[in-house]
C-alpha cells in the first residue's frame, strides 16, 4: 500500500442528501448517483445484512457520504468527521496481511470464504482503512463520469 492509492476520505452521514447539498453548496462538490446494493458482511459481532447507500464526489479529492445504518459500524462518529480512507489495492489478501502485521484489526468484510471486494481495518487509535479490489473499478473516472448526476 502506498499513499498514491488513497482514493477516496469516507464520510457516515445521517442523511446523505442534506450532507451532499451541503458540501455542494459550501464547497462545490458534484456528486454520483446513489448507489444502492445490500449485502452480507461479517463483522467482529456476527454476520448482518447491511443496506448500503453512497455516492461519491466527482470532484477530486473524492469524498464518499454513506447513508448511516445504525447498529453497525457505518455509524455516524459523534460530532462528525471522517470515518474511513478508502485505498485501491491489487491483492486484498496481500494488502489485508501487511495491515494486520502492522496492528490493525479486520473489522468488517463480505461475508464467504474468501475475502473479496472490500475490507475495514482499524487500529488502536481509531484509524479505520478500506482496502477497495482495484478490479471492481477498472476504470475509476470513467465510472464517475457515468454516475455525474
Amino acid at each position: 500500500m502506498n499513499p498514491a492509492d488513497c482514493y477516496h476520505t469516507g464520510l457516515v452521514v445521517d442523511d446523505m442528501g442534506a450532507a451532499a447539498a451541503r458540501l455542494s453548496a459550501v464547497m462545490g462538490y458534484r456528486w454520483t448517483r446513489p448507489v444502492e446494493a445490500t449485502l452480507n458482511v461479517t463483522t467482529v459481532g456476527g454476520e448482518v445484512e447491511v443496506p448500503f447507500r453512497f455516492v461519491y464526489s466527482v470532484n477530486a479529492p473524492h469524498l464518499e457520504l454513506i447513508q448511516e445504518v445504525p447498529g453497525t459500524i457505518w455509524t455516524a462518529p459523534a460530532g462528525g468527521g471522517a470515518h474511513h480512507l478508502g485505498y485501491w489495492v491489487d491483492d486484498l489478501a496481500s494488502a489485508a496481511a501487511q495491515l494486520e502485521r502492522s496492528g490493525y484489526r479486520l473489522e468488517a468484510r463480505p461475508s464467504g470464504e474468501a475475502l473479496t471486494m472490500f475490507a475495514y481495518f482499524i487500529d488502536a487509535g481509531g484509524v479505520r482503512i478500506e482496502i477497495v479490489d482495484r478490479a471492481l473499478f477498472p476504470d475509476w473516472p470513467g465510472f464517475l463520469d457515468s454516475m455525474a448526476s
